[in-house]
């Protein structure tokens, strides 16, 4: 069985006719094809390969830190160096932004997918404002979620 008859017979579409090509490489913006046509990936992998595909500097940092681990607990209960200095980075951005109520925003809070990341800010947004109703569009994808 090819490799597309087993992407239609065992993987979901999002939609009824799915551009079906079989991507073997990608590399800045593009998706090279099986027979090496290029297409521009507009869409950057959801935005995940925002600096390009395959970046030098991302495959570096990549390579140092597969190393050391791929990948641990994200919520805040243990100590590692880079969700470290990328909190650190966070916060010394958002010290510039004030809430309408003076308060501070002065740490961060990471997860493991977007869908997570949605429920946490709705549950937030909640806690904050003491609403229960949250306002959103009609046929629009906001994530993987339940709460909308």
């Amino acid at each position: 069985m090819t490799n597309r008859q087993l992407f239609l017979n065992n993987l979901a579409q999002t939609s009824d006719f799915p551009l079906a090509l079989e991507i073997e490489k990608a590399e800045g913006i593009y998706l090279i094809d099986k027979n090496g046509k290029k297409y521009i990936d507009f869409i950057s992998g959801i935005g995940v390969s925002n600096v390009g595909h395959r970046h030098p500097k991302v495959v570096e940092a990549i390579k140092n830190q597969v190393d050391k681990y791929l990948h641990l607990m994200v919520y805040g209960e243990y100590i590692q160096s880079p969700q470290v200095l990328l909190a650190n980075a966070l916060t010394k951005t958002l010290i510039h932004f004030k809430t309408s109520t003076n308060l501070q925003l002065d740490n961060v809070y990471f997860t493991n997918s977007g869908t997570e990341a949605v429920e946490g800010a709705m549950k937030l947004a909640k806690r904050f404002t003491g609403r229960s109703e949250i306002i959103a569009f009609n046929r629009t994808y906001h994530g993987s979620t339940q709460g909308i």
